[in-house]
Parts: C-alpha cells; structure tokens; sequence
C-alpha cells in the first residue's frame, strides 16, 4: 500500500518517529511540516506498507528563488528490500515531476543502494556519497545540557546567543558547501531554528546551526578564536535550545572524519545511533550536481 500522508496522519506519526533515534530526522521534518516551521521547503510525506516493512519517504521541496535543492530523505523501520524502496520511488515519480532535480539523499546504506540506483537508471543522475554515523542525545540528559548551559562564563566583550540576520554572509562564507544563493537559505534558517553564536565585539567569532530536517551541522569557529572552548559552548546552548523546543537533537559525521568520530564516541552524552539489533547505522548522504 502506497500513499501520500495528511497533515493529520504526519502528526500521527510523529511519536512513532519520535520513539526512534534512527528517525529522529523525520520527527523533525515531520515537527517542521506540521507547524509550517519552514514555509519554503514544505516536506511531502510519502509511506509505503509491505508485508514486511514500513517505509518512509520525505521529499523536501526548495521554493527560495533561483536555486532549486530539493532533499530526498528515506527510511524503513524493520528490513529493506530493494524491489520495495525502488516501487515506491516509482510511485513519487509519477507524481513530483521535481523528483529527478534533488541536490541530496539521506538514507541508511541498504535503502539509499537501490535508491542511487534509481536515479542512475531513470535520471542518470551521478553523484557522490558521504557516508556518516548519526549521533543523537536523548532527552534525558536536558537537565544536565542546562547546568552545561548555565555555567558558561565569557569576558565581558563576549556574548552568547543567536546568531543574528546581520551575520548571514559570514556564517555562509564558512559554510563548504555553500554557493553565492545559499545565503537566502542561511537567511531563513536564521529566523526559523535555533542557532547559537558567540560574539566579540558585535563580531560572530564562533557559531552553530540547524539544518532543514534539524540536525545540528555547520559548527565552526574562526581560527584566531579556538582552543578555548567555544565549540563546547555553542553546542551546549544550540542543544539546549533544541530540547526546549521539542526537536530531536541529532548531528552527522563523516565516517572519514576520525577525530571528530573519536571524541563523539567517548562523549558521555552523544550516542550513536543503530538499527533495532543494536548494530551501528550508517547513513549515506549522496550529493547530487
């Protein structure tokens, strides 16, 4: 059974999703849909019922002008067969004629195979993957995040709080995949989600965002300004923003990226996530030009 869901049956959903850390993602997507968070990139929820799984399809639209990005985001909550993921991406096709333009999936690696495949075989679309491990931090530690918060000291030509509209050219000049028209979409990420930003001197020095479908990313501190702890700081405080909202806090890592893997693994609140046997999960995030 195929079918596109209904505002109510997306907030139907949102605690099944929200019950699970390997659709955390979704919950946000779906958190964001239902409050009309982000009204230009509105989500498509799209859900397909097998005999041995359920799977979910959110198709994240980019109406900011003179760019288009739309996002593909996939997900199964028990086994994934190929034919499956493939049918219904047969059946979005029929109806998104947007589908062929996405700029990104995300998808745990069995589901996001037969998916690349697709966009080979029907757009001949080529890409390029970059796997990650997704972390997340589960509400129980928001009392802990908030003593974190709370004993953050800076000398009085510092601050701390959200980064400003006015910072939107530098937050996307640091920004690696950002191009000249990402600023639009900076723009609007600044005044819907949650950020975190210290300045010195009205000067952002060190910021952190949220991304569309509410994971932490784009964490960056200007080098005159690092080793000391400013990193620790923003993301304290972005997390601490999060739960207070009701977004699940979640961020990705290259599976290439050793030393930022290492740190998260001994943290004592970030636990990465895995499938319903415990085993760690991969998600590809495959880039589309």
């Amino acid at each position: 059974m195929f079918s596109k869901l209904s505002s109510e049956q997306i907030s139907d959903f949102l605690p099944f999703f929200k019950s699970k850390p390997k659709f955390a993602l979704f919950a946000n997507a779906a958190k964001f849909q239902v409050e009309e968070r982000i009204p230009n990139h509105p989500c498509d929820f799209y859900y397909l019922e097998t005999s041995n799984s359920k799977y979910f399809y959110v198709f994240r639209h980019d109406n900011i002008p003179d760019i288009c990005r739309p996002i593909l985001m996939i997900g199964s909550d028990h086994s994934v067969n190929e034919n499956d993921v493939i049918h219904g991406l047969e059946q979005i096709k029929s109806v998104e004629p947007d589908l062929g333009n996405i700029d990104m999936l995300i998808a745990p690696t069995a589901v996001s195979l037969p998916a690349r495949k697709f966009f080979v075989h029907h757009y001949n679309r080529e890409d390029y993957n970059n796997p990650c491990y997704n972390f997340h931090i589960p509400s129980t530690a928001r009392q802990e995040i908030q003593e974190n918060v709370d004993k953050i000291t800076l000398p009085s030509d510092f601050s701390i709080g959200s980064t400003r509209l006015s910072d939107s050219e530098v937050v996307n000049s640091t920004w690696k995949f950002a191009t000249p028209e990402t600023v639009l979409q900076m723009k609007e990420i600044i005044q819907r989600l949650p950020t975190s930003c210290i300045h010195h001197k009205d000067k952002p020095v060190a910021f952190e965002m949220i991304g569309l479908h509410g994971q932490l990313n784009h964490q960056f501190t200007f080098p005159e300004y690092r080793n000391r702890g400013f990193g620790g700081m923003i993301e304290n405080t972005i997390v601490s923003k999060c739960f207070k909202e009701g977004i699940q806090v979640v961020k990705s890592i290259e599976l290439a990226n050793d030393e930022v893997l290492k740190r998260s693994r001994s943290h004592p609140l970030w636990e990465i996530i895995t499938d319903d046997n415990g085993d760690e999960l991969v998600f590809d995030y495959t880039h589309y030009h």
